[in-house]
């Protein structure tokens, strides 16, 4: 459909495919009867406002665009616009032309190839999910076979470790969303395992959750959640004796500017030119007050202690720790997995 308008968008005439696109003819809108923009549909109005500024601002300016136009009888069409201003010696607007595409079917196909991935996308982080759980099954059968205390905590640590992502997986298949998952819901279900697996003897120990309502990318979501397991599993282990009272906190917020840290101990700082860390926060604390003073966190011996700065270090992230009457640790990353973010 080609078209020319006045300077005030007013139709001159129209050609072309009009009442198949519109359901109108080209009478209805020279005439003033029926104005194309009461067509278009209300949340596509705004790119038609910042389109008319710009033609007005911008001589001989062209402009492309795509929006939803509602026909005659109630279907919905969607449109692909080239619009060229065509201004005089002066820059001043004389009239205005361009052409109108109808590309629903084009947009159809696309809707249907990105549910057709969906479901695909869907489906892998079921098989994921489920091979993980195999694995994981593997590993507590294996460790059945053995009587050493420090053998059969290997094997379930390594068992947690695998749960850890077998649920992001979970929560990714059930997800509207196959490529972020909801880190409030997923850690609690982290939680919720991994005190089931320590339940003895820590009944007592209240864990207490301040996560905002955060979307993270699955490269992200990963080793974030790994080191949780890695901070929750060495808390129940070895911060409080058998049957204490104590609590653990966990809080994840969004931190668009930080300051630098410049705290106990960090790794894999990652700033910017003013010294912000960008991104999010992760505090995670407990009371129990028996982190060894004398451990070389930067260096530690421990596999789990190792996973952690690993891990943050593949966050780009940086990590402090605070040891006294709680250990407390600060993780500041950015989640470069999703769009808009890193």
């Amino acid at each position: 459909m080609a078209f020319k308008l006045d300077r005030d968008f007013t139709p001159l005439f129209l050609e072309g495919a009009v009442e198949e696109i519109t359901g109108y003819i080209e009478e209805d809108f020279t005439s003033g009867r029926i104005k194309m923009s009461s067509l278009i549909d209300p949340a596509d109005m705004p790119q038609f406002d910042i389109s008319r500024e710009k033609m007005n601002s911008s001589p001989n300016s062209i402009i492309e665009q795509e929006y939803r136009l509602r026909r005659k009888d109630g279907t919905v069409k969607w449109i692909h616009e080239l619009v060229h201003n065509i201004c005089n010696a002066s820059g001043e607007t004389e009239f205005i032309q361009g052409y109108a595409y109808d590309i629903t079917q084009k947009k159809k196909a696309e809707e249907t190839l990105a549910k057709v991935e969906e479901i695909g996308m869907r489906e892998i982080h079921h098989r994921i999910k489920n091979n993980l759980q195999i694995v994981s099954s593997l590993l507590s059968l294996q460790a059945d076979k053995f009587k050493d205390k420090d053998v059969i905590e290997a094997f379930r640590e390594s068992e947690n470790r695998v749960v850890s992502m077998s649920i992001i997986h979970e929560e990714l298949h059930k997800s509207e969303d196959t490529t972020s998952i909801d880190f409030a819901a997923y850690l609690r279900k982290l939680t919720s395992d991994l005190l089931y697996s320590y339940r003895v003897g820590n009944e007592k120990i209240r864990l207490f959750l301040d996560v905002d309502h955060i979307f993270l990318g699955i490269d992200t979501a990963i080793p974030l959640g790994i080191i949780i397991n890695e901070l929750f599993s060495n808390s129940l282990k070895y911060a409080f004796p058998k049957g204490a009272d104590g609590e653990i906190r966990i809080s994840l917020c969004r931190q668009p500017e930080t300051s630098g840290p410049g705290g106990a101990s960090e790794k894999g700082a990652d700033k910017t030119d003013s010294g912000i860390y960008p991104g999010f926060t992760l505090i995670y604390s407990d009371n129990g007050g028996r982190f060894p003073e004398n451990i070389d966190f930067d260096n530690p011996e421990t596999l789990g202690l190792q996973l952690v700065n690993a891990l943050v270090e593949q966050l780009d992230g940086t990590i402090e720790l605070e040891i006294g009457e709680e250990t407390k640790f600060t993780i500041r990353f950015d989640d470069k997995g999703l769009p808009g973010q890193g």
